[in-house]
């Protein structure tokens, strides 16, 4: 049983690996075409240089968006591994909230219980209140 439940755990990781990295290409996507909307826009150079300074930083950080997710997973999966059971990691290394990060899951919604006293707010829909869908 061992061997299904590793194999389970690569499946999982797998797929939300794939999800952070589709998350990251439409990122990138949006970012690149406010930067064309942007850039047509723009009255003088220096309008156009704040566009293309905005997209370059925007797909930074959906490109670390995307390894950090990876990590998180690959540690999820490990977790998982070594205990047996689901692999719950921190959600963040400040402390708060523990659990697994499902990619869909928002930050409103239901109270989530995932151990001792940390909670956390679920959305099931998947955005955020800030619109970013993580």
């Amino acid at each position: 049983m061992q061997a299904g439940r590793s194999a389970a755990g690569a499946m999982k990781e797998k797929a939300s690996n794939a999800a952070a990295s589709a998350r990251a290409g439409m990122e990138k996507t949006k970012a690149t075409a406010e930067e064309k909307k942007e850039r047509m826009t723009a009255h003088n150079p220096m309008e156009k240089e704040m566009a293309t300074e905005k997209k370059e930083e925007r797909m930074a950080k959906a490109e670390m968006d995307k390894q950090m997710a990876q990590e998180h997973n690959a540690a999820a999966r490990q977790a998982g591994a070594t205990t047996g059971g689901q692999g719950r990691v921190p959600l963040h290394s400040t402390g708060g909230a523990t659990g697994i990060h499902h990619p869909s899951y928002g930050t409103t919604g239901a109270t989530v219980t995932t151990g001792g006293t940390a909670t956390r707010d679920v959305n099931y829909g998947g955005t955020t209140t800030d619109g970013s869908g993580i």
